[in-house]
């Protein structure tokens, strides 16, 4: 989904020495390692490529201002197949992704690409062509996200596809992901296509449409995901929770889409004209072990939506487990792929924002 990853541009602070973006300017290709230190803010501008072999380091309480304007390109950060992000924030120092527009859709967001195995093969390329992605390492270390906020992303790319807040593409299990605050994004929260990344304590407020979505052969885990649809300024009328494929041309392709997920709350719009929504959207031959899930509000779609054949098969013999509806007219599409428990807690706190998604709320804009 992500521009062309050639750009002959690669004089960002040329030397043979630790790139620092001295200036406030992250631009161009980065060809070695990079720093952005603690002590000032910082633009991102236009299209941002970690080549392989390099490492992005990025210090606690940065903040990255994606740059805006009729007459500039869309900015947006690539990590690309053999590169790493090391980003790790604390509580107290957040590191925020954000746009000099307040708006949702003004920049591109956050691309990491993989070595890990998927259903597209081991040399796969982005939906917008460029970026390759794919391998036959699951446990790829493409770095770590930890204390992460990401805010306003989602533009459009064309007519068929946009930009999320955060894509994995083959991201392996040697990637560490915990702690990511994603708001108000035009497209997907955070996307998965394939790989074995695991990611906990993930939460998506505001997504236009879905806020949590899969595809061609994601095996990992997640544990604790928060999502909160109606707190968007605009939306899909087709917008799920979770959306959950393995491979639309195929269903049955090899790695077959087949994560765990455990403890998760996702909420509604609560909007009669939102006709195809759903809580989790599972199809296409996804399978996947979910238990203790907290949905609410969703009143014109399905709670808990499986379809097609081998999708149905394969969650009637593991059903969804252990799941709360809250104000959730039409529970499911097919008797006996979930199981109902009113004790369900969902991400913790049922439908309110768990407390470990708190420490976020006081850098929000």
């Amino acid at each position: 989904m992500f521009a062309a990853c050639s750009n002959d541009d690669n004089d960002v602070n040329p030397g043979d020495d630790e790139i620092t973006f001295d200036d406030g300017v992250i631009s161009g290709n980065i060809d070695r390692d990079a720093h952005v230190k603690a002590g000032q803010n910082y633009v991102l501008k236009g299209e941002v490529y970690v080549k392989s072999g390099a490492t992005l380091t990025i210090d606690p309480g940065v903040r990255i201002e994606a740059e805006v304007g009729d007459d500039v390109p869309v900015a947006f950060l690539a990590i690309e197949r053999g590169a790493k992000i090391n980003a790790v924030g604390t509580e107290e120092e957040p590191i925020v992704f954000t746009s000099q527009a307040k708006e949702a859709g003004k920049w591109g967001g956050l691309v990491i690409c993989g070595k890990a195995t998927n259903g597209q093969g081991a040399n796969a390329q982005a939906e917008v062509a460029g970026l390759n992605y794919g391998g036959d390492d699951d446990a790829d270390n493409s770095g770590v996200l930890s204390h992460l906020i990401v805010e306003y992303s989602g533009n459009l790319i064309n007519d068929k596809s946009e930009f999320n807040a955060v894509t994995f593409y083959a991201v392996g299990s040697g990637t560490k992901v915990d702690n990511i605050y994603i708001n108000q994004v035009a497209d997907d929260g955070i996307e998965f296509f394939g790989g074995t990344v695991n990611v906990e304590n993930v939460t998506v407020i505001g997504s236009q449409d879905d806020s949590f979505d899969w595809t061609d052969g994601w095996r990992g885990t997640a544990t604790n995901i928060y999502a909160d649809q109606s707190k968007s300024t605009a939306y899909s009328s087709d917008s799920r929770g979770i959306e959950a494929d393995n491979f639309e041309q195929n269903f049955a392709q090899t790695p077959v889409s087949s994560p765990t997920l455990t403890n998760v709350t996702l909420i509604g719009r609560n909007k009669a004209e939102v006709t195809s929504e759903a809580g989790m959207k599972l199809r296409r031959g996804t399978q996947g072990k979910i238990s203790n899930v907290y949905l609410k509000d969703f009143i014109a779609g399905k709670g808990v939506d499986v379809s097609d054949n081998e999708s149905i098969e394969y969650f009637k013999a593991n059903p969804v487990q252990k799941v709360k509806f809250d104000n959730v007219p039409t529970k499911g599409a097919v008797d006996g792929t979930y199981t109902e428990d009113d004790t369900a807690t969902g991400a913790g706190n049922g439908a309110e924002l768990p407390e470990w998604a708190s420490w976020a709320t006081s850098f929000l804009e």
